[in-house]
C-alpha cells in the first residue's frame, strides 16, 4: 500500500476515534442532566464537524462548481443537520446522536470501499508477481543495489540462479533458463544466450546473466500490463452509469418526497398542533436518511471493481469494468487458430517408413535436422536422441529441406519426390536413405489441451463458436470439426478476417467477442464488441487492441472470464435488489408510524437502514473479490 493512502487511512481512522470519543462524551457525561443544553450541543457539533467537514465540502462544491443540488453527500448533510435542528422542539427531541451517526456510519462504509478497492490492486499485482526487490547493478566497476523502479536504459543487471528479472533487457553476458511462466503460463524454461532479449517479471532457474536494459520500469512489459489495469477504474460499466442517473433523479424525487410528507399531513390533521409538525418532520428526516441511495451508488461499482481483482486473481486483465457487461450479452465468438487454439509447433500425425522401422526413421530424420532451427526440425529432433558426433556435411536447402551425412549414410529430409505426391491435411515430409526413399510422415499443429473444452463450454452456454483462420481450408475444417466449431472458415488474409467478422457482428442479435494472439488478429480484436488477447506477449498490437488480455495462452480462461462476468453482474443485481427493498420498507414503516401514532421509529433505524445497509452491501461487493472464479 503507498505511504500516503496510508496516512489517508490512519487519519481517516483518527477522526472517527474523536468523533466517538467526543460523541460518548456528550451523551455520557457533558449532557444536558449536568450541564447546561448549549454545552451538549458544542461537543456534538465538535464531534459532528470533526467526522463531516470533509463531506460538507464536497457537498458545497457538487452544488456551486457541478452545478448538482441534488447529490448524496447534500442528501446526507441535509438529514444530519435536520436532526441537530429537530432540538428546536424541547430537549424530549434531542437528535445529535444520530445526527452524528449518519455521517460516522457513511465514512465507514467509504472506509470498507477503500480497503476493497486496495485488496482487488493488491490480487492485480499478485497476478503478475513483481514485488518491489533490489537489482544488483554493475556500474563503474562496482556493483550497487537499485529498486526496480529505478533502473534506467543502459543499465547492466547481474541476476543469478533463482533471482527474479526486474527489467526489460538483452542479455550481454552469461547463459541460463529463464522462467516465463508467470508471465505467459509456460513452465518450460526457455534458454537464454548472448543477445537474447528478456523480460520483467520472469525468473532465472538455472545459469547467470548480466543483462543490459533497454527499457526504463515504466516502459517494462510488467509496467505496460499493470498499466492497463490502472485505467480500468475510468471505463465504467453500463450499469454503474445508470445507477449515477439513477442518483441524479432519486434524489430530488426523494427530497421532495419528504417535503411532502413533512407539511401535507400536519396540514389536514394538526396545523396548529406542535407535536404533530415534529413528528412528521422526523418522519420526513427519517424517510430522507433511509432514502439515501449511498448502499446502491457506493456497492454497485465496487462489485464490479471486485470482478476486476477476481479476474486478475484468474490471471486475466480486463481494461475495463464496461467489458463484463458485452461478456454477459455474448452471442457470438469467433477465433484464429494457429496460437491461439493450437500451440503454433508441430506434432507427428502419421509415419509411414518405407524398409526401415518407425525408430530408425525418426533417428535418420533427426540427424539430418540436427543443426536447424526450423519449426519442423524442432519437432523431428525432439522423437530421437541422437550422437551429434557422427553428423556431418549438413546442408540446409531453401525450401527444399536439409542434407546430412550420418553413420555414413547420405540423408535428406524434406520435400521427396513421393512426398510431393501425397495429399494430406497437414505437413509431409518425406526421408530418403543414399537416394533411396524411406517414407514420409505427416506433421500437424498440435492442438492445445484445453481448446475442446473451451469450445464445448462456449457451446453449452448458447454462444454460436466461429473459426476465421487464415490456414489452408482443409487443415480449418480438420481442426473446427474435431473441436466442435459451429463455423469454419479457412484461407483468409488479415483483411478478410475483418470482414467476415464484421458480417457476424451485422447478423447477431447480442454481443460478438474475437480471440485472437498475433499482430494479423489486432484489426479483428479491435473491431469486436469484446477483443481478447490470448498470450499477452506475443503480440503488442494484439494486447494494445484488445479488452481483455489472458496471460497464460490457455482458451479455458475464456470460461473463466464468463464465470467473472457472470458472478458481478449477480452480485450487483443483488446488492440493487436488497438496497431498494429494504429501503421501501422501511420508508413505509416510518409513515404507517407518523400516521397511525401507534408506535415511533427511531431515527436510527433509518440511519442503519441507510448507512448500515451500505456497509453491509460494500462487504457483499469486497467477498466477491475473496470468491473463486471457478
Amino acid at each position: 500500500m503507498e505511504e500516503n493512502r496510508k496516512k489517508e487511512i490512519i487519519f481517516l481512522l483518527s477522526r472517527a476515534l474523536l468523533s466517538i470519543v467526543l460523541l460518548l462524551l456528550g451523551v455520557l457525561y457533558l449532557n444536558e442532566e449536568n450541564f447546561p443544553f448549549y454545552v451538549n450541543l458544542i461537543v456534538m457539533l465538535a464531534s459532528y464537524f470533526v467526522i463531516a467537514y470533509d463531506v460538507i465540502i464536497k457537498a458545497f462544491k457538487e452544488i456551486v462548481f457541478e452545478h448538482n443540488p441534488f447529490n448524496e453527500c447534500t442528501l446526507m448533510v441535509v438529514a444530519s443537520i435536520g436532526a441537530f435542528a429537530l432540538r428546536a422542539f424541547g430537549p424530549e427531541y434531542n437528535e445529535y446522536v444520530e445526527g452524528v451517526l449518519v455521517i460516522l456510519l457513511y465514512q465507514i462504509g467509504e472506509f470498507f470501499e477503500d480497503l476493497a478497492e486496495d485488496k482487488s490492486k493488491e490480487a492485480i499485482t499478485k497476478a503478475i508477481d513483481l514485488r518491489q526487490e533490489k537489482a544488483k547493478v554493475r556500474q563503474e566497476g562496482k556493483i550497487i543495489e537499485k529498486e526496480a523502479v529505478d533502473i534506467v536504459p543502459g543499465d547492466l543487471v547481474l541476476i543469478g540462479a533463482g533471482d527474479k528479472v526486474l527489467c526489460d533487457g538483452l542479455v550481454k553476458l552469461g547463459e541460463g533458463e529463464v522462467d516465463e511462466s508467470s508471465l505467459t503460463g509456460e513452465f518450460v524454461p526457455v534458454a537464454k544466450k548472448e543477445g537474447d532479449p528478456v523480460s520483467s517479471g520472469t525468473l532465472l532457474s538455472k545459469g547467470s546473466l548480466e543483462v543490459e536494459a533497454t527499457k526504463a520500469y515504466a516502459d517494462s512489459t510488467v509496467a505496460k500490463l499493470l498499466g492497463l489495469v490502472e485505467n480500468s477504474a475510468e471505463k465504467k460499466s453500463k450499469v454503474t452509469r445508470f445507477i449515477s442517473k439513477f442518483a441524479k433523479y432519486y434524489t430530488p424525487i426523494v427530497m421532495g418526497v419528504a417535503l411532502l410528507v413533512m407539511v401535507i399531513p400536519p396540514l389536514f390533521i394538526g396545523i396548529n398542533d406542535g407535536a404533530t409538525w415534529v413528528a412528521w418532520i422526523r418522519t420526513a428526516l427519517s424517510f430522507l436518511v433511509v432514502s439515501c441511495p449511498c448502499a446502491v451508488v457506493i456497492s454497485v461499482p465496487l462489485a464490479y471493481f471486485s470482478g476486476l481483482g477476481l479476474a486478475s486473481k484468474s490471471g486475466i486483465l480486463v481494461k475495463g469494468a464496461a467489458y463484463f457487461d458485452q461478456l454477459n450479452e455474448l452471442k457470438t465468438m469467433a477465433f484464429d487458430k494457429t496460437g491461439t487454439l493450437t500451440e503454433g509447433k508441430f506434432e507427428v500425425l502419421e509415419v509411414h517408413p518405407e524398409g526401415i522401422s518407425e525408430a530408425e526413421f525418426f533417428e535418420y530424420a533427426a540427424a539430418a535436422e540436427a543443426t536447424s532451427n526450423h519449426p519442423v526440425a524442432s519437432c523431428l529432433k525432439s522423437l530421437s536422441a541422437i550422437d551429434q558426433s557422427l553428423v556431418n556435411g549438413m546442408e540446409d536447402l531453401a525450401g527444399q529441406g536439409v542434407k546430412a551425412n550420418y553413420k555414413g549414410h547420405a540423408l535428406f529430409c524434406g520435400k521427396t519426390e513421393s512426398a510431393r505426391k501425397i495429399s494430406a491435411q497437414g505437413t509431409v515430409v518425406g526421408l530418403t536413405i543414399d537416394g533411396k526413399d524411406a517414407g514420409y510422415c505427416i506433421l500437424g499443429d498440435r492442438v492445445k489441451p484445453n481448446s475442446p473444452s473451451t469450445i464445448k463450454g462456449l457451446n453449452s452456454r448458447g454462444i454460436e463458436t466461429v473459426l476465421l483462420s487464415g490456414d489452408k481450408q482443409a487443415n480449418a475444417v480438420a481442426i473446427g470439426e474435431q473441436l466442435g466449431f459451429q463455423q469454419i472458415h479457412g484461407e483468409l488474409k488479415p483483411e478478410e478476417k475483418v470482414a467476415s467478422l464484421d458480417s457476424l457482428i451485422k447478423a447477431s442479435t447480442g454481443r460478438v467477442g474475437y480471440v485472437g494472439d498475433g499482430i494479423n488478429d489486432a484489426a479483428s480484436i479491435a473491431l469486436s464488441d469484446v477483443g481478447i488477447a490470448m498470450g499477452g506477449l506475443g503480440s503488442d498490437a494484439a494486447v494494445a487492441n484488445a479488452d481483455c488480455v489472458i496471460l497464460n495462452d490457455d482458451p479455458k480462461k475464456i470460461l473463466t472470464l464468463l464465470k467473472v462476468a457472470k458472478k458481478t453482474k449477480n452480485r450487483a443485481g443483488f446488492n440493487i435488489a436488497v438496497s431498494l427493498v429494504v429501503k421501501i420498507a422501511v420508508m413505509i414503516v416510518s409513515i404507517i408510524a407518523s400516521a397511525t401514532a401507534l408506535f415511533t421509529l427511531p431515527l436510527w433505524v433509518a440511519v442503519l437502514a441507510d448507512s448500515g445497509l451500505a456497509l453491509l452491501m460494500i462487504l457483499s461487493s469486497l467477498l466477491l473479490g475473496l470468491e473463486k472464479a471457478n
